[in-house]
């Protein structure tokens, strides 16, 4: 039986079983929700990608798009590059 319900109700209805299913997830399967809704929300068009890419971080474009052509020592770049960005973190906690 489908209840009749205030659009303000809807909502809130929309909204606790967003809740329910988040709490239901495993970590792995926000991770992989997370993924997925990112890639469908970053547009591919070249410009738009590094655009996007910038706006993250200035030095990103310049470190991921080697790697992705398989240059080499990019791989060993990336790492660094991921490892200098952590170093400090543990002043932030």
């Amino acid at each position: 039986m489908l209840k009749e319900l205030t659009e303000d109700q809807l909502i809130e209805l929309k909204s606790e079983f967003v809740e329910f299913k988040l709490n239901q997830m495993t970590h792995e399967e926000l991770t992989d929700y997370v993924r997925a809704m990112m890639l469908l929300d970053i547009d591919p068009d070249p410009e738009i990608l590094k655009d996007e890419i910038d706006g993250y971080d200035d030095n990103l474009y310049d470190i991921l798009v080697p790697y992705v052509l398989d240059e080499e020592d990019s791989y060993d770049i990336l790492q660094e590059y991921i490892h200098d960005l952590h170093a400090n973190d543990w002043i932030d906690d």
